[in-house]
């Protein structure tokens, strides 16, 4: 008999087993464990964010207010001593605190280091659970390599996103199973996919501080910030920011040049030789062999081709759709909210079952508000676990 097993040892999972000091735990992972937190932020860990607090739930928008008692408990304060325990330093870039002497996967490595010394607490790695069951107070554990009993259950499963990382959405079934319902979980934080012929030949090519828009209901919605084209779309901070918004399919708005039109016009009119020549100054060579068709001379240009060439270099226009699940970095929906204590992270239907991460219906816009937030959902969950011996 186990005193706590816990379902998934991502951020969440691993941060409330680090935190789990109940003799005879146990944690399971159908992975090696910390799959998704190893490549979080393309290897740049954005932790959490230097927001105030107020502003800091709005990130997670009406769902946001859920995590007030969590963050009480344990925030990015909290957080911050605990990486400089570990010897983790941290910078501020614009709000966005990130590790500063260390990668993602290293940081995903040490977690896993320190969960495995634990010697109260067993690491089933490579071991998946396929159904949970809660009689007479006990739970049945059943995985693909034998059954196991325990008083408590912690599901920290993470959502759907990033599949090929063990986020298969596994655990909304286990909660499903235990009468919990589910909010229809959908992309978020997810790339723009296009068919465009454009995005292949700009593969690998990335701009900086860009001006961007998306068309939703007629109506433009701008942001600012870097983008990567890709071999499928367009990616990157901007992108996945836009992507909150509710749509599937529009058309995104690119400003390539870094100056006003007018400014564009009179430089050019100045620069005597070929107008692909001149926008080297702006573009890469490649990024103009495949969006620039002129082939003239500044002087040369009819005023029919300048406007064609504003409208590619100043609001070019393609059609893209979320991707989907397979691209995500978080999901939207999962555990109903209202199912859940805020002050512990316990089920308000079965007794001893509790959540942290992802898996509930809850996510924060990019700049390391949803590591946060495992984080501290996932102490608070530890904490009262802990209660539970005493």
């Amino acid at each position: 008999m186990h005193s706590v097993a816990i379902v998934g040892a991502g951020a969440s999972g691993l941060f409330a087993a680090l935190n789990i000091n109940l003799k005879n735990s146990i944690i399971f992972d159908k992975n090696s464990g910390a799959k998704k937190l190893s490549i979080t932020g393309n290897s740049r860990c954005n932790i959490t964010n230097a927001i105030n607090f107020d502003s800091f739930l709005e990130a997670y928008g009406k769902n946001g207010q859920f995590l007030r008692d969590a963050f009480k408990i344990f925030f990015r304060d909290e957080l911050i001593e605990f990486l400089k325990s570990q010897n983790i330093e941290t910078t501020n870039e614009n709000d966005k605190i990130i590790l500063k002497n260390i990668k993602s996967k290293q940081f995903a490595q040490k977690l896993l280091k320190i969960v495995k010394n634990k010697k109260n607490i067993e690491f089933k790695a490579y071991e998946s659970v396929l159904n949970i069951k809660n009689k007479d107070g006990i739970f049945t554990i059943t995985t693909d390599k034998g059954k196991y009993t325990s008083k408590t259950v912690l599901l920290a499963c993470g959502g759907r996103s990033y599949p090929a990382t063990g986020s298969t959405g596994d655990g909304y079934g286990f909660a499903q199973s235990l009468r919990h319902t589910i909010v229809k979980p959908k992309p978020f934080e997810v790339p723009f996919c296009s068919d465009n012929r454009i995005v292949k030949n700009l593969q690998g090519i990335s701009l900086q501080d860009t001006d961007i828009a998306i068309k939703i209901k007629n109506k433009k919605v701008k942001t600012k910030g870097d983008i990567i084209f890709t071999h499928f779309g367009i990616s990157g901070p901007a992108i996945l920011k836009l992507s909150e918004y509710d749509f599937q399919k529009t058309s995104i708005y690119i400003k390539f040049v870094k100056c006003t039109e007018d400014e564009f016009i009179k430089k050019m009119r100045k620069y005597n030789g070929k107008i692909k020549n001149y926008i080297r100054n702006y573009l890469p060579k490649r990024a103009i062999d495949y969006l620039i068709q002129i082939d003239k001379n500044t002087k040369e240009i009819s005023k029919k081709e300048l406007n064609t060439l504003l409208d590619t270099l100043f609001r070019f226009e393609m059609d893209v759709k979320k991707c989907s699940f397979d691209r995500a970095f978080i999901t939207q929906g999962g555990i109903a909210l209202k199912e859940i204590n805020p002050k512990n992270m316990e089920s308000k239907i079965v007794k001893n079952l509790f959540f942290a991460g992802e898996i509930m219906d809850i996510q924060g816009s990019i700049g390391g508000f949803n590591l946060q937030a495992a984080f501290s959902t996932a102490f608070l969950a530890a904490s009262n676990i802990n209660n539970l011996a005493l």
